[in-house]
C-alpha cells in the first residue's frame, strides 16, 4: 500500500506503512497545515507490529486524529470545527 491521505478540518494527515521482518507491520503519520509539517513523522506500532497492513495505517489515522483533538503540539487555527 502506498502512503494515504486523510483530511481533517484544515489539516492534512499523511500515513504510510512500514514493513518490518515476520509479515507485521508499522505505520506512521505526519501531520500538516498548508503543506508544512506541523508535527512529523512519528511511528506506530512498537517491537511487535500489527499483523495487518490495513490495521497498522488504521491505528496510524486514529493517534494522528487524538493529537489533534488533544492538541499534542499541534496548533489549532482559530477557525478550527
Amino acid at each position: 500500500m502506498t502512503e494515504q491521505l486523510y483530511l481533517y478540518g484544515v489539516y492534512s494527515i499523511h500515513v504510510r506503512p512500514i514493513a518490518l521482518a515476520g509479515a507485521h507491520w508499522d505505520a506512521e503519520y505526519e501531520i500538516r497545515h498548508r503543506d508544512k509539517a506541523v508535527q512529523s513523522w512519528t511511528t506506530v506500532g512498537g517491537d511487535d507490529g500489527f499483523p495487518k497492513e490495513d490495521d497498522a495505517m488504521e491505528a496510524a489515522h486514529l493517534q494522528a486524529v487524538a493529537d489533534i483533538e488533544h492538541g499534542a503540539g499541534v496548533p489549532k487555527p482559530k477557525a478550527f470545527p
